[in-house]
């Protein structure tokens, strides 16, 4: 018998094993696991437990007394939390995350129309309803507001989209028509919650604008709306001033001490009745439509009759109550204020569509955002020194004469501005020369002007709004004391602060159009403020260097900071601030004239 066991191959090697050729079977794809936004999300923590601590902070000072947690201090956690919760609501787009922020947005929003409400203060026996309005009213509802922006834009569901819309609307509308009826039937009500309520209404009315379509349909006609909002009520602020005043002086003003007629103020008489009648000559020689000539027509008529009747007649014998300062120039402002956004969010001009497109830059970067925060923080900082001040006075039981304002802006500010103007201004023209985007600009349909001036309007309204700040909180101030301080000084400061900012944008403008370079454009801007800053040494005599009388005078006229104090002091420096006016326009002649000579080079 043959007992050798059989033979058996070896067993290949899986290394070793042929790879099939030709068609494979289709399998399924692999698991994949979606990386959330995790930094987000902690971000968003974070910030919720700096706004639960700072809020802790507040609330337990305020009842309990001093705490270990200064009630200033918790105010910064819990605006620091709100911000890197903004920061989340923004960037995290889930559902369950932009329902839980917009309940939240919708909770402030409740929160402070209870608020405002509210009677107080809570230890008086005699309360004032209306008294938490600022700033605990205003505050809430901006928290609301600014967390209701990104549900919109995130949201898609039509129904709480559109509720949330609905919201903005009704809350805009409601505020920004209430404000100024409320303004209008009790002027002193402007200087004050209504101011503070307007812009909290139009703030709002933008927010609805920005999230839909203002083409045509709805949006279009709340636009529009607005506008002929606006210039109603520009129309019954000049209205309101002029002609109780021009119906009570009547003729009489017209003849000097000896009884004859004064050439001049006649001649001004017809030039106001020719004013009130160019609207209506405009609107009828435009294609303009049938119910704006009809108002223009009216509002002509009413005037020019007005004007007719004054020089013959004062029917009014009562001497009219002051108006145009500062309720008649508060109310044109408000209206000025929404017909331009009606303009700007309805017009296809080709000037307006440009500074528009340069407006909404700076609140799709992060240089906007970084300046508004970094002026809010510093102007916060000047209000507490002042602040601080006052208490000093007090204690020591001195009163501080009128104006008390002038003791507010100090250097600091200005040595900001020194940051602040070349951030604003270093992107502008250097930016575009640098992607090439002005070789594209420039063969379009559209000459240097409008190209160089709606930058410049852009930057301009940026610059002015970056000051904001400071308004609240001294409006704020003026509603808490028990003496309210003369305000009328702070109008001749934003005076010469908004000419200033014409000098200034129109520098570091003009300073971007000479290179490509970002950071070399805002190096020659901030020199060029340097030099402003250092002619307030000269004008007061501190660093002239033998340097003649003549010349500081003429040096020290471009001393900005000399300029803040005449104002804040009450007195408006008229030709100083009509030197800047007119720098700024040199520097815009200088930067189209820049890009005349590219474009042809």
């Amino acid at each position: 018998m043959n007992t050798t066991p059989p033979q058996t191959s070896p067993p290949a090697s899986p290394v070793l094993a042929p790879i099939p050729l030709g068609p494979q079977a289709e399998t399924a794809p692999s698991a994949m696991v979606i990386e959330g936004p995790t930094f987000a999300r902690m971000v968003g923590f974070a910030g919720l437990v700096l706004f639960v601590l700072g809020a802790a902070a507040v609330i337990s000072t305020s009842v309990l007394g001093p705490r270990m947690v200064s009630e200033g201090l918790g105010f910064m956690f819990a605006a620091a939390g709100l911000a890197l919760m903004l920061y989340h609501a923004t960037t995290d787009g889930e559902q369950e995350i932009r329902r839980m922020y917009g309940g939240f947005a919708l909770f402030w929003i409740l929160f402070s129309v209870v608020v405002s409400f509210l009677p107080g203060p809570t230890d008086a026996a005699a309360k004032t309803v209306g008294y938490f309005l600022l700033p605990w009213g205003l505050a809430t509802g901006m928290t609301g507001l600014l967390f209701t922006i990104p549900f919109c834009l995130h949201e898609t569901d039509d129904v709480y989209r559109n509720a949330a819309l609905t919201l903005l609307l009704a809350v805009g509308g409601i505020l920004s028509v209430g404000a100024v009826t409320a303004g209008i039937m009790k002027p002193d009500f402007l200087t004050g919650h209504g101011l503070t309520l307007a812009l909290l209404g139009l703030a709002f009315v933008c927010a609805y604008l920005g999230q839909v379509d203002v083409s045509d349909g709805v949006g279009f006609t709340v636009a529009f709306s607005l506008g002929a909002f606006g210039a109603g009520v520009i129309v019954f602020a000049i209205a309101r001033a002029a002609f109780p005043t021009l119906l009570f002086e009547g003729p009489t003003m017209l003849r000097t001490a000896k009884g004859e007629l004064d050439t001049w103020r006649v001649l001004f008489r017809l030039l106001g009745g020719v004013a009130f009648a160019l609207p209506a000559i405009l609107a009828f020689t435009n294609r303009s439509p049938l119910w704006l000539k009809i108002a223009t027509g009216a509002f002509g008529l009413l005037g020019g009759g007005v004007v007719l009747v004054s020089l013959f007649a004062n029917p009014v014998l009562t001497t009219p109550r002051p108006f145009l300062v500062p309720n008649g120039l508060i109310l044109m402002a408000i209206g000025l204020l929404y017909l331009c956004v009606a303009l700007g969010v309805c017009s296809d001009n080709q000037f307006v569509t440009l500074t528009r497109r340069e407006l909404a830059s700076y609140f799709l970067s992060p240089i906007g955002y970084l300046v508004l925060v970094g002026m809010a923080a510093i102007q916060w900082l000047v209000y507490e020194s002042f602040i601080g001040t006052l208490q000093r006075y007090g204690q020591r039981e001195i009163s501080i004469p009128e104006p008390i304002v002038a003791h507010y802006f100090g250097l600091l500010p200005g040595i900001i501005l020194l940051l602040v103007v070349p951030a604003l201004t270093m992107r502008l023209v250097s930016e575009e020369k640098r992607t090439g985007s002005l070789e594209l600009l420039l063969t379009a349909p559209v000459n240097e002007w409008p190209i160089i001036l709606s930058k410049f309007l852009a930057t301009w309204i940026f610059f002015l709004v970056c000051w904001l700040p400071s308004v609240f909180y001294l409006m704020a101030l003026r509603l808490e004391v028990p003496v309210p301080f003369d305000y009328r000084p702070l109008l001749s400061f934003y005076i010469c602060l908004a000419a200033q900012g014409l000098a200034f944008i129109g520098m570091g403008l003009f300073f971007s159009t000479l290179t490509r370079n970002q950071i070399v454009a805002a190096v020659m801007t901030a020199v060029g403020m340097m030099l402003l800053l250092l002619t307030y040494l000269i004008r007061v005599d501190q660093m002239t260097l033998g340097m003649p009388q003549v010349w500081r005078s003429a040096i020290g006229r471009f001393s900005f900071l000399h300029m803040w104090e005449e104002s804040l002091a009450g007195r408006l420096p008229l030709r100083d601030t009509m030197l800047f006016a007119s720098l700024g326009l040199f520097w815009l002649f200088l930067s189209v004239k820049v890009l005349e000579i590219r474009k042809w080079s």
